[in-house]
């Protein structure tokens, strides 16, 4: 039996997931603001992004596998940060150029979700416009990765052999604009003392717009660019939240960022 090469899982997932890193002068002003960071005594935040939409669940219908040559099986484990929001109302779809050529109902626990999709097509095909689509059933929102570049080889499964999850957070629908946000500390001898549960966050006009940690890439999403976002960093140790007297200013772009105490 042949196989397709998706190269969603290859190009898009890739590209997804990388960023670089831009002047943070070019990216950031003080937004009125000077001086250095304010400090005030907390608990642990629960910080986390309002996902929650209303769409309604995308009328896709199943492929008719007698209209193809090959199929690849994908199988795909849900996002960890779906994980809770996961129902029976969840549905994972490949959508060629608005036609459906895979579709899945989950399977798994509370803990871990799995999607086991048919992808269907054509040897001849390459350069299609693919989208990885999932609905989920307790956000009512959409989610779409698209990929830049598509071709079909033969022998290929993906997700079989080693766990394959992709940033499905990165194609929400609820919100236009995504940008990958890296912050790190500065070296000095009053640097934090960095634990498990501390937690870095985007705020827009109150609203928390992205969580991350220290050191690693986190998406903060906008509805629009040029956006400003309050960045705010909960340290356990100093047992509270520091919130930079600099504002992000959110354009799409990737950007780095130094937080100043």
């Amino acid at each position: 039996m042949k196989y397709i090469k998706w190269m969603l899982v290859a190009a898009a997932f890739t590209m997804a997931w990388s960023c670089s890193s831009s002047d943070e002068n070019d990216n950031n002003d003080n937004g009125g603001l000077t001086g250095t960071s304010s400090f005030m005594a907390s608990q642990q935040p629960q910080w986390q992004v309002d996902m929650n939409d209303n769409q309604q669940p995308p009328q896709w219908e199943a492929p008719d596998p007698s209209k193809y040559e090959c199929k690849m099986i994908v199988m795909l484990r849900l996002q960890d940060e779906l994980v809770p929001y996961s129902t029976d109302d969840d549905v994972m779809a490949v959508i060629s150029n608005d036609e459906c050529r895979a579709l899945s109902k989950r399977d798994g626990n509370a803990q871990k979700v799995y999607f086991v999709i048919n992808v269907h097509g054509n040897t001849s095909e390459s350069g299609g416009n693919f989208r990885l689509c999932y609905y989920s059933g307790g956000l009512k929102q959409l989610f779409v990765l698209d990929t830049p570049q598509n071709t079909f080889f033969n022998e290929r499964n993906v997700g079989i052999d080693n766990d394959f999850s992709p940033p499905l957070l990165d194609g929400a629908t609820k919100y236009a604009v995504k940008t990958k946000v890296t912050v790190s500390f500065p070296l000095t001898n009053g640097d934090p003392i960095l634990t498990e549960n501390d937690q870095l966050a985007v705020f827009v006009d109150g609203e928390c717009r992205g969580v991350g940690k220290a050191g690693q890439p986190f998406t903060v999403f906008t509805n629009s660019t040029g956006e400003r976002g309050e960045l705010r960093y909960y340290s356990q140790k100093r047992g509270g939240i520091f919130i930079a007297a600099k504002r992000l200013t959110l354009t799409g772009e990737p950007q780095s960022v130094t937080f100043e105490f």
